[in-house]
């Protein structure tokens, strides 16, 4: 038996995600919807098909349904029962008429053709870590996308708990290639729940399912973000940002460290974190189309980018009016990855934002400034924006 037909026979045994688990799934369970669109392409159009590649037994398609509520989705897996499974919770839950569900192997070149392709969006979560050669679904992805295609994408990251487990439990007697749910196997997770440090989850006392697919099994692909990102990079994908980076981006703003960030995009910030501080998962967005930033080590160049204000955050302004040049606080706020920051910043910046919408430059906007903002000014000020995920920009010469 070869080990794509392995992990098929765990799934089948024990389809994802079971009973206990389904209802707070279907809530949510990928990065939050307000974070992928803003660093998606600004230059995207609505999403129109959806495809759910490894959808298990369909939570996470029927959370999309109700997130996009006049988009088609389309859901497959490789394993017959979790369809079935999907295709009866189908039947009963409102906009399920919406969503196809087909059995289909990610790796299987009759992909596009079987899920009818031109998505707008692919969700693969959890499911690339498991597949001999990721690269193989991701070109099948590709092929399957809308030229405005974006995938959201859910792996194993270089200090996933697996790569340390897996090489412990054969010193304990225990085969890490399938899972068997005795004391004897909850007591050594123990042990290493006593010992490791990272991540703060109690393995001990996780789901049989989880541990059977994330821990054991006979692959896991737990590898650093430039991996990943090389694999999608060869099947024709590109980086735009890991959400987890949001957390160190946070540290590095609050001490003032940004401009050592400078002139980094926000892949590349995404990949230099990870460097510095490995994830156990990462939740990253890709695009079919290369990203368009601006040379952030050229004020003058960015000046003729149309900056668009992205809707992850909202809001408090400070009090109008005042020469140009004067700093005054402005407070960002974020729900959805649930962060404020206050900056101070010149009145010129916070005309800025009022005014970004796509349709003017930043020469256009600044024509009445004067002194006149440096470029150095300009590239930092902004460069801060942009790496929140505040603002994006439409490259020269684009229209909204």
């Amino acid at each position: 038996m070869n080990i794509q037909s392995r992990v098929r026979r765990i799934y089948e045994r024990r389809p994802y995600p079971p009973p206990e688990l389904r209802k707070k799934r279907e809530r949510w369970s990928l990065p939050p919807l307000e974070w992928i669109v803003a660093v998606s392409d600004p230059e995207r159009p609505p999403v129109r098909r959806i495809l759910v590649a490894g959808c298990g037994v369909g939570s996470e398609a029927f959370a999309f349904t109700r997130r996009f509520p006049a988009a088609e989705v389309v859901g497959v897996d490789f394993s017959p029962r979790s369809i079935e499974t999907a295709r009866r919770l189908q039947r009963r839950l409102p906009g399920g008429d919406r969503i196809r569900f087909e059995v289909a192997d990610l790796t299987d070149s009759r992909l596009p053709e079987i899920t009818e392709g031109d998505f707008d969006l692919v969700s693969c979560h959890g499911v690339l870590s498991y597949i001999p050669d990721p690269v193989v679904p991701l070109r099948n992805f590709v092929k399957a996308m809308s030229r405005w295609g974006t995938l959201v994408l859910g792996v194993n990251g270089a200090i996933h708990p697996s790569l340390r487990c897996r090489r412990s439990l054969p010193l304990f007697g225990i085969d890490p290639d399938e899972f068997r749910d005795t004391k004897r196997s909850r007591e050594v997770l123990a042990v290493h729940d006593s010992i490791m440090v990272c991540p703060q989850v109690q393995l001990a006392d996780q789901t049989a399912v989880y541990i059977a697919s994330d821990i054991f099994g006979p692959l896991n692909h737990s590898l650093p973000l430039r991996e990943w990102s090389r694999m999608c990079r060869e099947a024709g994908l590109y980086l735009r940002s890991n959400f987890y980076a949001n957390i160190p981006l946070r540290a590095i703003l609050n001490r003032g460290q940004q401009r050592l960030m400078m002139p980094r995009s926000r892949a590349e910030v995404s990949e230099l974190f990870d460097v510095i501080q490995p994830g156990t998962f990462y939740r990253v967005v890709y695009s079919r189309r290369r990203p368009k930033e601006p040379d952030w080590a050229d004020g003058r160049s960015l000046l003729d980018w149309k900056p668009v204000v992205s809707s992850l955050f909202t809001f408090e302004w400070p009090a109008p009016g005042g020469a140009w040049h004067n700093l005054k606080w402005l407070t960002l706020a974020s729900k959805a990855i649930n962060t404020k920051v206050t900056l101070r910043v010149p009145r010129w910046e916070i005309e800025i934002l009022h005014q970004s919408n796509g349709e003017k430059s930043l020469r256009e906007m600044l024509g009445e400034v004067k002194p006149k903002v440096s470029p150095g000014a300009l590239s930092e000020q902004l460069y801060i924006l942009h790496q929140l995920a505040v603002i994006n920009f439409l490259p020269p010469g684009s229209a909204r």
